[in-house]
């Protein structure tokens, strides 16, 4: 197993953990704010905002640039 694969089963991993806890906080199981809660919270903020246009920008040039 390359370092590429291992890179790759550790970002499955942490979108399935994401998707996990989105479900159990949907179902009430688990004491936490859902996905759409935290981020109308952070886009609430100029910073937020700035943060998340920064985290779309990173996202896009590791993912979908080539």
């Amino acid at each position: 197993m390359s370092s590429h694969d291992v890179t790759i089963a550790g970002y499955v991993l942490v979108v399935a953990l994401a998707v996990a806890l989105e479900v159990a906080a949907v179902s009430g199981r688990v004491d936490v704010q859902g996905l759409g809660t935290v981020l109308s919270r952070v886009m609430r903020h100029r910073a937020g905002r700035i943060g998340m246009v920064a985290a779309w920008a990173w996202l896009g040039m590791h993912f979908f640039a080539r």
